[in-house]
C-alpha cells in the first residue's frame, strides 16, 4: 500500500510539471486544467483501488507453489540436460562404431584389391612368359648358324627345366593341400566323435541319476506303505 501511494504521488508530481514548450499561463488554459482534472481523477481511482486491496492479497501458499514450480522447472531442465547428454553420447558412440565398421570394410576391400591385382599381374606375367617360351620352342634352328643354334638350344633346355621344376612344385603343392584336407577331415571326425561320446556319457549319467531318484522314490513309497500297514495293525490290536 505504501508503494502504491508513493508511486501515485510521484506520478502526480511528474504530471504537474510543465511540459516542453509550455509556460505558466498555459497551465491555466481550459485544456490544461481538464488534463490536470483527469490526472487527479485517475490518481484518486488508483488510491481507492489500492486501499480496497487487503493486506494479505497474496496467498500464503503462493511462495511454496512458486518454489515447487521452480524446482519442477529445474528438475525438468536437469533431466533435459541429462537426456541431451545421454543422447549425444549414444550418437557419438554409434558414429564411432559406424566409422570403425567403415574403416574395417575399407581395409578389407583394399586387401582384396591388392590380392586381385597380384593375381592379375601373375597371370599377365605367366602369359607373357608362356608366349616367349612358345616362340623359342617353336623356333626353326635349321637355317641358323652354329652360335645362334647353340643359343636357342640352351634356351630350350632352360625352358624345359623350368617347366619340369614348376610341374614338380605344383604336384608337391597339390599333395600338401590334399594332406592338409585329410588332416582337417580327420580332426573334424575326431572332434565329432569326442562330442558324441561326451553327449552319450552325459545322457548315461542323467539316466543313472533319474534311475537313482526313481529308486529313492520307490523306497520312500515302500516305507510309507509299511508305516500305513503298521498303523492299521496297531489300530486293529487296540480294537
Amino acid at each position: 500500500m505504501k508503494l502504491v501511494n508513493k508511486f501515485s504521488g510521484c506520478y502526480a508530481n511528474v504530471e504537474r510539471r510543465m511540459k516542453s514548450g509550455k509556460t505558466r499561463k498555459d497551465m491555466d488554459t481550459p485544456k490544461w486544467q481538464a488534463t490536470q482534472q483527469e490526472n487527479k481523477a485517475q490518481n484518486k481511482k488508483c488510491k481507492q483501488s489500492g486501499a480496497a486491496l487487503p493486506s494479505s492479497d497474496i496467498p500464503s501458499s503462493t511462495p511454496a507453489t512458486s518454489a515447487i514450480e521452480v524446482e519442477d522447472e529445474e528438475s525438468e531442465a536437469s533431466r533435459s540436460v541429462l537426456g541431451n547428454s545421454r543422447s549425444k553420447g549414444q550418437k557419438a558412440a554409434k558414429r564411432k562404431q559406424t566409422e570403425e565398421i567403415s574403416l574395417d570394410k575399407l581395409v578389407s576391400m583394399q586387401k582384396d584389391l591388392i590380392e586381385i591385382s597380384c593375381d592379375r599381374l601373375s597371370l599377365m606375367k605367366a602369359g607373357a612368359q608362356s608366349t616367349l617360351d612358345d616362340a623359342i620352342m617353336s623356333k626353326d634352328l635349321t637355317l641358323l648358324d652354329a652360335e645362334s643354334r647353340a643359343y636357342y638350344q640352351r634356351k630350350k633346355r632352360v625352358i624345359i627345366a623350368r617347366e619340369l621344376q614348376e610341374e614338380k612344385e605344383r604336384e608337391e603343392k597339390e599333395k600338401k593341400e590334399k594332406e592338409k584336407k585329410e588332416v582337417t577331415k580327420k580332426e573334424r571326425k575326431a572332434k565329432e566323435e569326442k562330442e558324441r561320446q561326451a553327449k552319450e556319457e552325459q545322457n548315461q549319467k542323467e539316466t543313472k541319476n533319474n534311475a537313482e531318484e526313481d529308486e529313492d522314490v520307490d523306497e520312500d513309497n515302500d516305507q510309507e506303505v509299511e508305516q500305513d500297514e503298521h498303523k492299521e495293525e496297531v489300530v486293529e490290536c487296540e480294537e
